[in-house]
């Protein structure tokens, strides 16, 4: 492993533990009270550690490729497509070849409904990429109530584990700088 794989590693623990504390403190939630978009403290905590992951994963990405090719632009590895294609091209990965990559990718889509449809899919979640996005949240093992996603700490769990084999697959099979 690299010292960025073994600091996306260690990224991914220190998150889980933050979100096993902060469960544990929801019963100091004041009176129960929450925002108007809010089911309660616990289902927020479960978004946000699976956010937080995610966002662990996306870094890892990123970084690593253009560690590996510095010259590559920014804005060419913004989106998850984009990615693949200068993986595969520069970096000899290819990131589908991941047995639970469409799992990777249904925890991105439920990133995208926590961040821009306030926990909803999004409308171009649900026009443009209807089948491609449920596909990959049942691959995810995220479930749904009509169009808002459920998630549950198991799903927290699940994105910790497909994330952090993922982050040892690419490290391990990407050139070593």
């Amino acid at each position: 492993m690299t010292a960025l794989g073994e600091a996306a590693l260690g990224q991914l623990v220190i998150r889980t533990a933050d979100y096993y504390t902060l469960l544990r403190l929801e019963g100091s939630a004041p009176n129960g009270r929450s925002g108007r978009h809010l089911r309660g403290f616990a289902a927020v905590r479960h978004g946000n550690a699976l956010t937080d992951i995610v966002a662990v994963l996306e870094s890892f990405t990123v970084n690593r490729l253009l560690n590996l090719r510095p010259g590559i632009a920014y804005n060419k590895v913004m989106k998850w497509t984009d990615r693949i294609k200068m993986w595969k091209k520069y970096g000899g990965v290819d990131l589908a070849a991941y047995p639970r990559f469409q799992a990777v990718l249904g925890f991105v889509e439920v990133r995208n409904a926590l961040e821009h449809g306030l926990g909803r899919l999004t409308e171009r979640q649900l026009d443009q990429h209807r089948d491609e996005v449920i596909r990959q949240l049942a691959a995810a093992g995220v479930r749904l109530d009509g169009d808002r996603v459920l998630i549950m700490p198991e799903d927290v769990e699940r994105c910790r584990d497909v994330g952090g084999e993922f982050v040892k697959f690419l490290d391990l099979n990407a050139p070593r700088t």
